[in-house]
């Protein structure tokens, strides 16, 4: 009985101190035992946009961002104003898996945009891209799967 209540004990003990340490990404989660590319991949349905601080959430309503576990992403959907202009590629997590770097299939992108990892949970993703003049364009997504 007393060998229960000290491993319990330092089961507890190891739980606090690893779940309330800092996490990986500034909005959270500070722990998580899914793999940070199994919550990624998803379908993602935009909820708040901004681009150059400007809140464009309106305009992206509907505007969904898929994210395959074979490394291919979609971005689609059906706004207010039409559909969304479909773009393909693929997608990697930088090395320190707090940047999701999107590659684009369509020849006339060649630079692959490069989204800061803010909030990554199994229905959550946050994303900001740096902008020119100190701004930035952020995404929050709810997931769908």
């Amino acid at each position: 009985m007393t060998k229960t209540l000290k491993l319990t004990s330092v089961l507890f003990a190891a739980m606090l101190i690893f779940g309330t340490s800092c996490g990986k990404y500034p909005d959270g989660p500070s722990i998580s035992f899914r793999t940070k590319k199994a919550r990624l991949v998803n379908t993602w349905k935009v909820t708040e946009a901004t681009d150059a601080d400007d809140d464009i959430t309106e305009n992206t309503a509907g505007e969904t961002l898929t994210i395959d576990k074979d490394g291919k992403w979609k971005r689609a959907g059906e706004t207010k104003n039409g559909p969304v202009q479909e773009f393909t590629g693929t997608w990697e997590l930088s090395n320190d898996k707090d940047i999701l770097i999107l590659t684009y299939d369509d020849a006339t992108i060649v630079i692959p945009q490069q989204w800061k990892i803010n909030r990554l949970k199994n229905d959550e993703l946050w994303l900001e891209n740096a902008q020119a003049n100190s701004t930035s364009a952020t995404r929050k997504y709810e997931g769908q799967d």
